[in-house]
């Protein structure tokens, strides 16, 4: 029943875009800065790393003959829509968008935070496991067009690892006090 209504919404997508008059001709370019993410060791026998509720932050270069309507941008299920005075008389459009937990899994390197292997890598730079879209909506007149980009988004890893509960002191040499 779920894919029968994922797949409806998605053709009432598809018909709703190639309707659209194309005479309002635009543009739209979007980027993502890198953002970072402290995990937690993992169990060497796990393959994924869940990744904590991430920000990025995201930018849109927009241009449209006419009057830019809206501006949508999304990540996984995590979207945001910019409208009226957020873009009077601007070139770009600027958002945060906060992705909750569990939104986006990793495949992590299979020598990235294990614990019990302090010889596992303690950062990792990830790109492209996700993707930030953006959408631009302009009028002229009577006219409407709508106008897509994406970029792939950049995520570096960092572990947390606890100091060894079982480090031994060493102790100090006689007379050094």
């Amino acid at each position: 029943m779920r894919t029968r209504s994922v797949i409806v919404a998605l053709f009432a997508v598809t018909v709703i875009v190639l309707t659209l008059p194309v005479r309002a001709n635009g543009d739209i370019i979007v980027a993502a800065r890198e953002t970072q993410a402290i995990v937690v060791p993992r169990n060497p026998r796990l393959r994924l790393v869940n990744l904590p509720a991430l920000e990025f932050a995201l930018r849109a270069a927009i241009k449209c003959r006419g009057e830019p309507v809206s501006v949508t941008f999304s990540i996984s299920d995590t979207f945001r829509t910019l409208t009226g005075d957020d873009l009077d008389n601007t070139r770009a459009a600027e958002t945060i968008l906060r992705v909750p937990a569990r939104q986006m899994t990793l495949a992590a390197s299979s020598r990235f935070c294990v614990a019990d292997d302090p010889e596992s890598a303690n950062e990792l730079l990830v790109s492209g496991f996700a993707t930030a879209h953006a959408s631009l909506r302009c009028r002229k007149g009577d006219s409407t067009s709508a106008h897509f980009a994406s970029a792939p988004l950049r995520v570096r890893l960092t572990c947390a690892r606890q100091p060894e509960e079982n480090a031994q002191e060493v102790p100090e040499p006689a007379g050094s006090r």
